[in-house]
């Protein structure tokens, strides 16, 4: 069994005080020819999810000589020391462990960061190379270029996450300050932020503070999505729902999402004539087994003949 690695202060990561191309080189395991063409392997390409809400989701990847690059530069910050109360980014942490951080709370304010990484700025994130990790100037800027895109940090990249903690940590830490005025446990995860607590709180003055904080650094809430939960009400944090008697659910859009599709599969599955559809709908079939098993990971064991259903189909698909 492997140990947990050490985590380390930020001055002993390996990129803090990097002032030479030949170091940074040797860090980010690059010969000095790909050195010396770095600008040619920065590429990317765009495609779209679907969000929850029913909208579209642009996401923007790095290609895979760019995207080696920068889960070299994950790794190398990876394990510095950071709050507990980052869940996003953090090995091993999800969502699900963003719910049980509120778990036993009675009230609880949620907010969302609107359009976060499109406002997520290149001057910030330089000035967490430059100056946070006391890097020269050049040094900063190659990193600034491998980990940003027209002027902001763009979402699909294995970076995305912590640089864009890192470039804003003095924000998050204010609003980490202003969360204790209010006797709230805070948490963060990506653009979601929650306010909790077991007594009673003003949830129209926090969220005005915030609000104020926010813009302070370029950024703001998404109204539409700020939502306060009494003590007498069922809690939906970042996917997982918290009941009233401090349980964790599965959110009812996951339950049906769930359902819906595998009644999709199985119309197909019972169409011996159109066997082939099935083969067509190995994506969607990928899918419904990652809803799944995001559901059992709130509660073990949930949709036990729909899981069946699609253990059966995956076997059939790889005959």
């Amino acid at each position: 069994m492997s140990l947990k690695k050490k985590r380390y202060d930020l001055n002993q990561c390996a990129l803090y005080k990097c002032r030479g191309k030949g170091r940074l080189a040797y860090l980010l395991h690059m010969n000095k020819e790909e050195f010396d063409n770095l600008e040619k392997l920065i590429e990317y390409y765009s495609f779209t999810t679907d969000k929850n809400d029913g909208d579209k989701r642009l996401i923007t990847a790095p290609r895979n000589n760019l995207k080696k690059i920068q889960k070299r530069i994950l790794k190398l910050i990876t394990f510095v020391k950071r709050p507990e109360w980052l869940i996003s980014g953090e090995r091993g942490k999800n969502y699900i462990d963003n719910g049980k951080f509120h778990q036993q709370s009675h009230y609880l304010l949620t907010m969302d960061i609107k359009k976060f990484y499109e406002n997520c700025k290149r001057e910030f994130v330089y000035r967490f190379f430059r100056y946070t990790m006391c890097m020269s100037g050049d040094i900063a800027e190659i990193l600034t270029n491998i980990v940003t895109l027209e002027q902001k940090i763009p979402t699909g990249c294995p970076t995305s996450q912590l640089i864009a903690y890192y470039a804003y940590q003095e924000m998050f830490e204010n609003i980490k300050k202003i969360a204790n005025k209010y006797n709230c446990v805070f948490t963060l995860y990506v653009d979601d932020m929650t306010f909790s607590s077991k007594r009673p709180f003003n949830p129209d003055k926090l969220r005005n503070e915030i609000d104020i904080e926010l813009r302070k650094y370029g950024h703001r809430p998404k109204y539409s999505k700020v939502q306060y939960y009494s003590r007498n009400s069922n809690k939906l944090v970042t996917g997982v729902v918290i009941s009233k008697d401090h349980n964790l659910l599965v959110a009812n859009k996951l339950q049906k999402k769930i359902y819906d599709n595998a009644m999709k599969l199985k119309k197909v599955n019972g169409n011996k004539k159109e066997a082939k559809i099935a083969y067509q709908l190995e994506s969607d079939l990928r899918s419904l087994k990652g809803q799944l098993q995001a559901a059992r990971n709130v509660k073990k064991g949930i949709f036990p003949e729909i899981n069946r259903l699609v253990e059966n189909s995956m076997i059939n698909l790889s005959k």
